[in-house]
């Protein structure tokens, strides 16, 4: 059975929680299957980045690396970017990503996105609680690129 991108969303957060048993094809965003809920996760463009570019996943022996991110409050990253397609899940706090050129995008708690590709970008915690995010980067094993690369510049 084919999954679209909600749904392969949806089969991944219910894997990824230690649900891989559930035949999460068959679970649907308005049902249960086996008393589990599969509610896709809202994303403005899952077919493009944040910044409505294309991107492909990487070829070869598939590499998906997961991440618990936690920004304190009024930090930001360095500048940096993403060789690999990265999905984005702000848990908690209020995240602003500054992509130069491209402007500011702020993501709320319970939002995602698929993040930039090749395109130095800069994020930072806003209000008064740490930003959690969940990070799942979709690379392969050889090269290895799960690492984001620094920039010197903005975009």
């Amino acid at each position: 059975m084919y999954l679209t991108p909600d749904r392969w969303i949806a089969a991944f957060f219910l894997f990824s929680s230690g649900l891989a048993g559930v035949p999460s094809a068959l679970a649907n965003e308005h049902g249960a299957y086996a008393q589990i809920i599969a509610t896709p996760i809202p994303m403005a463009q899952s077919s493009k980045t944040i910044l409505g570019q294309d991107f492909r996943y990487p070829a070869g022996v598939p590499l998906i690396k997961a991440f618990d991110i936690t920004l304190p409050v009024g930090k930001s990253t360095d500048l940096h970017r993403h060789a690999i397609p990265l999905l984005a899940y702000v848990v908690s706090g209020e995240l602003e990503v500054d992509y130069g050129s491209q402007g500011k995008r702020v993501f709320q708690a319970g939002q995602s996105y698929v993040e930039a590709m090749e395109w130095c970008h800069i994020g930072r915690a806003l209000g008064a609680q740490p930003v959690r995010l969940l990070a799942f980067y979709l690379g392969e094993q050889e090269p290895d690129r799960i690492a984001p690369d620094t920039c010197s510049k903005p975009d």
